[in-house]
C-alpha cells in the first residue's frame, strides 16, 4: 500500500483474538493500544531512543480520536504516523491507521493526535525535548521543517 500523504512512518499490527469484544471487532480501546506501539516504534527508528524509562521517557499528555471503520479478526492492520509540531517540552503526533480485509483496497479506520510531553523519570518533572530528538525528528519530517 502506498503511504497515505504526508506520512513516511509505518507500523504494522497484529489483530490479535484477545483484541475482539462481544460485538465481533477490535473494541475501541486497542485503537490507542495500536497507536502506543506505532509511537514507540517511531521515536525507536526516528529519534534512536532505547527505552531508558530510568531517564528520559514520554507522556502522553492528550489524545482525541476520530473512529470511521471497524476493524475485525483477519484484518491486516497498518499505523502511520508522523508530528505536526515540535514544541520546547512537547510535540504532537498524528496517526492514521489503516486495515485491509482479505483482496479488499486499503481503508482508513481511525485517525488521532496525541500530544506527547518529554519528561525526566528521575526528576518528575517535564523535560525540554532533547536535541537529537528535535534533529532527527526536523530530519525526518521534512514538512515540518519549513514551518
Amino acid at each position: 500500500m502506498p503511504l497515505p500523504e504526508g506520512f513516511r512512518h509505518e507500523t504494522p499490527i497484529s489483530v490479535r483474538f484477545a483484541d475482539i469484544d462481544i460485538m465481533g471487532h477490535v473494541n475501541h480501546a486497542k485503537y490507542l493500544t495500536y497507536m502506543e506501539q506505532a509511537r514507540i516504534h517511531y521515536v525507536q527508528q526516528v529519534c534512536s531512543w532505547q527505552g531508558n524509562w530510568d531517564t528520559l521517557g514520554l507522556i502522553l499528555a492528550h489524545v482525541e480520536v476520530d473512529y470511521m471503520l471497524p476493524v475485525i479478526f483477519g484484518d491486516a492492520v497498518t499505523v502511520y504516523t508522523r508530528c505536526v509540531r515540535l514544541g520546547t517540552k512537547s510535540f504532537d503526533l498524528e496517526y492514521v491507521m489503516f486495515r485491509q480485509h482479505m483482496s479488499a483496497a486499503p481503508e482508513a479506520v481511525a485517525r488521532a493526535k496525541t500530544v506527547m510531553v518529554a519528561y525526566d523519570y528521575q526528576k518528575r518533572v517535564s523535560a525540554p525535548v532533547p536535541d537529537s530528538w528535535r534533529h532527527a525528528i526536523l530530519e525526518y519530517e521534512p514538512e515540518l521543517a519549513q514551518e
